[in-house]
């Protein structure tokens, strides 16, 4: 185990259950809001707000598929957007 702290840092290998060989159960709080800024017969505009990993956890993701491999989970993100719809 100190080999892989070494090599990934103490939080990253804390995610790691070494006796199942598997990463230990994780979850991300993730918030969004939506606003309609504008609405008629023919358009609509809205503002969305989207906030990922709000609490900024460090989580290891491990992908067991075809093409499995381990990651690390993004950090917190904040993404805006504008969308005009027509109908």
């Amino acid at each position: 185990m100190d080999e892989a702290i070494d090599a990934f840092g103490e939080r990253v290998v804390s995610r790691v259950n070494f006796e199942t060989g598997r990463v230990r159960p994780s979850s991300s709080l993730d918030a969004s809001v939506g606003l309609i800024l504008s609405k008629s017969s023919h358009r609509e505009l809205r503002l969305e707000a989207d906030a990922r990993n709000v609490t900024n956890r460090l989580d290891v993701i491990n992908f067991a598929g075809l093409f499995s491999g381990t990651a690390i989970a993004p950090p917190r993100a904040f993404f805006v957007g504008l969308r005009l719809q027509f109908q």
